[in-house]
């Protein structure tokens, strides 16, 4: 693994670190992770915070989803 690039074990341990409780992260294909939220409040609140918290955390090209069962954000590949 290159020191710039983490893998997805890498990721979604580190990701469950700064998500709130109830939140969980997945990869759900090659370049794209998913954060579960119990709520829309909670889902809303992760998506508002993706720049300072998760974008730093994925590679380029990678996308982020965020969704609960009344929510759902997608971003574009990271540059």
């Amino acid at each position: 693994m290159s020191p710039k690039k983490l893998g997805p074990d890498s990721l979604e341990l580190l990701l469950s670190f700064v998500l709130p409780a109830g939140c969980r992260s997945s990869l759900v294909s090659g370049s794209t992770y998913r954060i579960q939220c119990p709520n829309y409040d909670i889902a809303h609140r992760v998506w508002e915070n993706r720049v300072g918290c998760v974008y730093p955390l994925l590679g380029e090209g990678e996308v982020l989803e965020v969704v609960a069962s009344d929510y759902y954000a997608r971003s574009y590949p990271k540059h």
